[in-house]
């Protein structure tokens, strides 16, 4: 009878973890439907990937929709093309596994240009986050299923969980590597197995498609391996343990080398390389970097709470130290969050110990890719989440259970019964829940870009009236972030601000109405001055809307 209630309550939470991946496939559909345009770099992920011949900007000419278009689609014939994407890739600072998987989604739809086929890439490396986070956390805690669920609930809900989703590029898959060398480290603590079939070849692997999604893998394997080699020296005391495990993941790096030659260049001599390289070393920012990125967590991951969460787990830790100091219990025994009862650990308990360590681990992993992160990546206000993204769900489990194994023990120490505790889980549960919900009806999901729906309106209506795209010489590539609009016209036409000859173009010079995309840039207002001088026709133009460094006129 034992073993069937047991199986039946393994059934009944693993359809609650269903459903609760369920809720949250639906609540980023939703908000795939309302994501309405791009930001540039999703741009640069379908074009990097489709491409055919390759973007460019004309002067004087004018170039047809299809064009265009055929730049972002897989075209008959272009399927499956992954030399042509790690050759591309190479030109550029980026590893090419991600592009990858974005072309053959591509190439399953030749000929179609839309979000939901990255919005549909990353709904796949969503899902394995979720099973990955859970997977973790049932580790970490030992096997603590209601825990597990929580973390799982809270973390998926998050609107920056989400907003890995709408964002088109490699950092959601980024994050399921993160995940899964996370899970295998923490498993071969938890389990003592750390041979080669089960620990060592499936992280080689990991590692290696991990180091070809995003190079700031490399950033959260080198501390998930200096602690887990510290680990393993003070566990067992076996020199060549450590040995084997560094050859292994030296394995993988030099096959990812081999694999993908540009990698070296794009590190040590690429512009990103050496930015980062140089941000780095610059120690003058290194406070206002972390306390920007610090906010970011706290606003986007936690709705503001952080600070608060941070003092409750301080100020629990300083009473059951008090505690201890006065009663000599074994507070700490039994590991942060274990599924035991009693603050003393039993002979039949395991891995009260690993599990510690496991959290300890993460912690000193997640705190050196942040510390790191930080001093090097971008400051791009809000977009800049993406470069924390990875490990955002290992802090907030690792919060959530710190809360949870703390406030368990404190309230053993003070004698409540089973029933305050469960009531303090759902407390726990309801106040962030409640913070995501609270996140979700803020517009803290980010990348949906709702507000380009009134220039694509204003493109579709004027579909058959000729554009002109007036770009700056020095940033001529900013025409394509506006890709989406121009798709919307039956043709454009490009001219350089840089360019004064006066257009000759027979189209521009007869038509009644005209749509003009005009850089800002000095020579704007020159620029619309020659577009009056080339069509005696126009007497005057109106601006009609202002998007990311552009401005639209419509001159009649």
């Amino acid at each position: 009878m034992g073993r069937i209630e047991v199986r039946n309550k393994t059934w009944i939470w693993l359809v609650a973890l269903g459903a609760v991946l369920l809720l949250q496939v639906l609540v980023i559909v939703y908000f795939g439907s309302r994501k309405t345009g791009f930001h540039e770099d999703e741009y640069y992920s379908f074009y990097s990937t489709n491409r055919t011949a390759g973007l460019y900007e004309p002067d004087r000419e004018w170039m047809d929709r299809e064009s265009i278009r055929k730049e972002f689609v897989v075209l008959e014939g272009e399927r499956f093309r992954y030399g042509l994407i790690s050759t591309v890739q190479s030109w550029d600072v980026h590893p090419p596994f991600y592009y990858f998987i974005l072309h053959t989604a591509s190439s399953l739809v030749p000929g179609i240009f839309s979000k939901w086929i990255g919005i549909g890439v990353n709904l796949v490396a969503f899902i394995l986050n979720f099973i990955l986070l859970a997977r973790l956390t049932f580790l970490v805690t030992g096997k603590n299923r209601v825990l597990t669920l929580l973390v799982s609930a809270v973390y998926g809900l998050d609107g920056i969980a989400i907003s890995g989703v709408m964002f088109i590029r490699m950092y959601e898959w980024m994050t399921v590597f993160v995940l899964a060398s996370a899970c295998l480290h923490v498993r071969a603590m938890r389990s003592g197995d750390r041979g080669f079939i089960r620990f060592l070849l499936p992280l080689a692997a990991v590692s290696y498609l991990g180091f070809l999604t995003q190079y700031y893998y490399l950033i959260f394997l080198f501390f998930m391996a200096t602690g887990f080699v510290i680990w393993q020296l003070y566990v067992d005391r076996k020199l060549i343990n450590c040995v084997r495990y560094a050859v292994c993941c030296q394995a993988a790096g030099i096959l990812a080398v081999i694999s993908y030659p540009a990698c070296l260049s794009h590190i040590f001599r690429g512009y990103r390389g050496t930015e980062a390289m140089a941000e780095f070393l610059d120690q003058s920012n290194t406070w206002d970097r972390l306390r920007f990125f610090a906010g970011l967590m706290n606003e986007y991951v936690f709705e503001g709470y952080l600070p608060l969460a941070l003092c409750l787990m301080g100020g629990m830790g300083v009473f059951l130290l008090l505690w201890k100091k006065r009663t000599g219990e074994k507070i700490w025994a039994g590991g942060f969050a274990d599924s035991s009862n009693g603050v003393q650990a039993h002979p039949q308990e395991k891995g009260g110990k690993e599990g510690k360590a496991a959290w300890l681990l993460l912690l000193f992993a997640s705190c050196g890719y942040f510390f790191t992160v930080s001093q090097t990546a971008l400051l791009l206000y809000e977009t800049s989440n993406r470069y924390q993204l990875p490990i955002y769900g290992i802090v907030m489990m690792l919060v959530l259970t710190a809360l949870y194994g703390l406030g368990k023990k404190l309230a053993v120490c003070l004698g409540w019964g089973h029933r305050a505790r469960i009531a303090a889980l759902c407390g726990l549960a309801a106040g962030f829940l409640l913070g995501d919900v609270r996140g979700l009806l803020s517009d803290k999901v980010l990348f949906l870009y709702e507000e380009d729906a009134q220039g694509l309106a204003f493109a579709r209506e004027n579909a058959s009236v000729p554009a002109v795209v007036l770009y700056n010489d020095s940033t001529p590539y900013h025409v394509w972030w506006r890709s989406q609009e121009l798709l919307e016209y039956d043709r454009v036409y490009f001219a350089s601000q840089a360019n004064r000859e006066k257009i000759t173009d027979q189209t521009i010079a007869g038509c009644e109405r005209l749509i003009v995309y005009a850089a800002d840039y000095d020579t704007q207002e020159e620029s619309l001055a020659m577009i009056l001088e080339s069509n005696p026709g126009l007497r005057t133009y109106r601006l009609v809307g202002k998007e990311q460094l552009w401005s639209i006129y419509e001159f009649e």
